[in-house]
């Protein structure tokens, strides 16, 4: 069984006479968890994000395994299930840059999987130019992770699923 997709949803797998529920408020946090009911062996391969740099954290029924979680691959868990067991997937987000394919300093900005925007109260006629350390994009970013809403150089970033008016998808980056 593939889990590609963090979001609330159940299987009812007929064959093998299971039902896998997952809850989860992703991306809006960075946990999930699959709990299954019935009984059956079969392997279960989750989705590792290729932007889960920081961790990868597989608990079953609250026991943290030991895993070789890569960034954009499939973990499988192979064993036999029980009626009730829980499997925990936490996925620690960071900041992290998508750049354009022909201008490596042209890039969106990244929480996790979530894409954030510069909130801009006109329009701009050229990039907007921001600065990060090299070795921690992060450094400099303050905000509230629970609200997703951060501030750069006093320029508001929210998701852009979140974002209504004019912003900024693309930055001029410039590591230090």
């Amino acid at each position: 069984l593939y889990v590609n997709l963090y979001v609330p949803s159940t299987l009812h797998w007929a064959e093998k006479k299971l039902t896998i529920t997952q809850k989860t408020a992703f991306p809006k946090e960075d946990f999930t968890q699959l709990t299954i009911n019935g009984n059956g062996k079969f392997d279960l391969k989750v989705r590792v994000p290729n932007w889960a740099t920081k961790g990868f954290i597989v608990k079953i029924n609250g026991k943290e395994e030991k895993v070789e979680a890569i960034p954009g691959s499939y973990l499988t868990l192979n064993r036999t299930w029980k009626d009730g067991d829980t499997v925990e997937l936490k996925m620690p987000f960071q900041f992290h840059l998508e750049s354009i394919m022909d201008q490596q300093n042209i890039a969106s900005l990244f929480y996790g999987p979530i894409l954030l925007v510069a909130q801009e109260s006109e329009p701009r006629t050229e990039w907007r130019k921001v600065t990060f350390d090299k070795n921690e994009i992060g450094k400099d970013i303050s905000g509230d992770p629970e609200k997703l809403e951060f501030i750069i150089d006093g320029i508001t970033y929210k998701p852009f699923y979140d974002t209504y008016n004019r912003y900024s998808v693309y930055l001029d980056v410039t590591l230090k």
